[in-house]
């Protein structure tokens, strides 16, 4: 019997030049031998050159469809008929324009699908690695998770993903028995609870929060994002670009079980993730709060802090967590009762905080390094007078 091979989804609108970059960069990929059937879902804009593109593109590894909407769905409504598409074709990995991707992304998509098919705890699968949490506008690395190449959050992906017909299946299930309005689900933070109601993904990641799913995701990004001004961002931005896989491999996974890096949806590391290498917190129980930005309002919290807490460690390592990992005692972390922290007075900022500022601006990130160190001695010397 002939393995069905997942389908590649493309979704475009107005942006011929975007699709055409993505195009080409599909067609250096690597493919196994088969019908690798290539859908571009063309939502209707004013100008008639993205067709014009997706028309002439040459797929030589099989079946080649293209879809030019008749009239305007919009972003959600385009999205979600794409993932629809797995109750067609099965297996769906779908881009939008914007994304630029590996020579191997078709590899990885087919083992980790192929991997987690009847794992209930994974909702999708990303084939873009994030190097910043968009939450706390800082950035983001996640521990080092054993042979495993992929990690865990509870975030869905938009930046090239992939669903089986039972994970999408199950999104649209929630989503036409609860609806759009997400007010009623906890734990989103308060930038996804803001997006703009054309936000497909501020649905499913309320879907995945709300069961306590994951997505799997790549330590070695097969896609990146060029940014370009689209219906949510308007000015082109490289923030969102980061390096993709370069060299084949041989892919290792991991069960969420068996995990250590699991994040929740502030790209928090989970609690029973740091209690199993930091047997001192292991009968506590307490929310990670690091980036500051999870609304907590009693119990204990591991946090960024000045103040003095149950635990105290050093913001030295890392990624941060690091420090509490491996019990590295010190200043600028704490596990600390929320009561102490509510109403106190705003903490001097850290050496940490400083980088958040340098973070906003890469331009600056060269020059940044020489004064950093300059600023961190006026610190020391100032916290010494």
């Amino acid at each position: 019997m002939t393995e069905t091979l997942p389908t590649l989804v493309v979704i475009g609108y107005n942006r011929p030049r975007s699709l055409s970059r993505l195009l080409r960069s599909l067609s250096k990929a690597e493919y196994p031998q088969g019908n690798v059937r290539l859908v571009i879902s063309l939502d209707k804009s004013d100008t008639l050159e993205p067709a014009e593109v997706a028309r002439a593109f040459d797929w030589p590894h099989g079946e080649k469809i293209v879809l030019a909407r008749e009239t305007r769905m919009g972003l959600r409504a385009h999205v979600l008929s794409c993932g629809d598409m797995t109750e067609q074709y099965g297996d769906v990995i779908v881009l939008e324009d914007d994304l630029f991707v590996s020579p191997y992304f078709y590899r990885y998509a087919c083992e980790s699908l192929r991997y987690y098919a009847e794992d209930d705890s994974v909702a999708g699968i990303s084939l873009y690695s994030h190097q910043f949490s968009q939450t706390a506008n800082l950035p983001f690395t996640p521990v080092d998770n054993g042979n495993a190449d992929v990690y865990f959050m509870q975030l869905a992906a938009s930046w090239g993903q992939a669903w089986s017909q039972r994970q999408w299946r199950g999104f649209r299930q929630w989503l036409e028995a609860h609806g759009t309005d997400i007010s009623d689900v906890d734990g989103i933070p308060g930038d996804i609870r803001s997006w703009p109601e054309s936000s497909w993904l501020k649905l499913h990641n309320a879907y995945i929060i709300s069961h306590g799913l994951y997505f799997v995701y790549p330590y070695r990004s097969l896609t990146t994002n060029f940014g370009d001004p689209g219906q949510h961002f308007h000015i082109a931005s490289s923030r969102f670009q980061v390096p993709i896989q370069q060299q084949p491999m041989d892919y290792g996974f991991a069960r969420l079980p068996d995990s250590l890096a699991v994040y929740d949806a502030f790209c928090e590391l989970a609690p029973a993730s740091i209690k199993r290498l930091n047997g001192r917190l292991a009968d506590l129980d307490f929310t990670v709060n690091l980036y500051g930005c999870k609304p907590c309002e009693r119990g204990l919290q591991l946090t960024r802090t000045e103040h003095r807490g149950v635990h105290n460690f050093s913001l030295s390592m890392k990624p941060m967590e690091l420090s509490v990992l491996h019990d590295i005692e010190g200043e600028g972390i704490a596990l600390i009762d929320t009561a102490q922290l509510a109403g106190a007075p705003r903490a001097r900022r850290t050496e940490y905080d400083l980088y958040r500022f340098f973070y906003k601006f890469p331009s600056l990130q060269i020059i940044a390094f020489g004064v950093m160190e300059r600023l961190q001695m006026l610190l020391k010397s100032v916290r010494a007078g």
